[in-house]
């Protein structure tokens, strides 16, 4: 004999359900913002003389972070040196995205290249020529000694003169890190088309408000000389 058993209701309506998800993704979104300044101004502060696992002293602590954004700070400059950037980029791109529901459903499957965009930050940093005092103060380049080591085993294996080929690298890397760095972030044609407009005005608008500002001090001119 079959009995007839009766569905159970879900626990919450589908509207309820949507609302929980909305809110959950803008606090994710805030906590991943909070990260990004809080990885930005661990990268912006660091300095060399911090004590860390790496540097035992008693100097005081100058990372705005503490000695646990100091502690971090120090072995993220070794291995990828201003490609550290990269981290708090990643994280306030897409914090912001979660907060405002732009693109968040591409969060996956672009975020699993992060690591490379990071790699490839430091890359292109190693390419550039350090000012005196970070040479002074470290024993490899701005890409830290991932990258130099990459990029010294790049440059030798180019059939072309060392420095002629480090400007080549450079360059490819640099285009490289714009159309990875896109990508990672999230950004689509649509956007990044919307993004180049807004520029575009942006650069016209500040022209034109540059001549005008020009116009009036040559009319002030003319009128305090006569």
């Amino acid at each position: 004999m079959a009995y007839q058993t009766r569905g159970r209701d879900p626990f919450l309506d589908p509207g309820t359900a949507e609302m929980i998800e909305k809110r959950g993704k803008e606090l994710l979104g805030l906590a991943l913002i909070c990260l990004a300044g809080m990885a930005g101004a661990m990268v912006l502060s660091y300095t060399p003389d911090d004590p860390s696992w790496m540097s035992a002293t008693d100097a005081p602590v100058q990372n705005w972070m503490g000695r646990l954004g100091a502690s971090i700070a120090s072995p993220l400059f070794m291995i990828v040196g201003w490609g550290a950037w990269g981290l708090a980029i990643v994280l306030g791109a897409w914090g912001v995205r979660l907060a405002l529901h732009r693109g968040e459903d591409r969060a996956v499957g672009r975020l699993i290249f992060a690591p490379i965009w990071v790699a490839l930050l430091s890359l292109y940093a190693s390419s550039l020529t350090p000012g005196e005092v970070w040479a002074a103060t470290h024993s490899f380049g701005l890409g830290g000694l991932f990258g130099d080591t990459v990029l010294g085993t790049l440059l030798g294996i180019l059939p072309v003169g060392a420095s002629f080929g480090l400007k080549l690298l450079s360059i490819v890397l640099g285009l490289g890190v714009l159309a990875l760095g896109a990508f990672v972030l999230g950004f689509t044609r649509p956007e990044l088309l919307r993004l180049g407009r807004f520029l575009m005005v942006g650069l016209i608008m500040t022209y034109a408000w540059i001549m005008a500002l020009m116009g009036r001090g040559a009319k002030g001119a003319v009128s305090a000389a006569q």
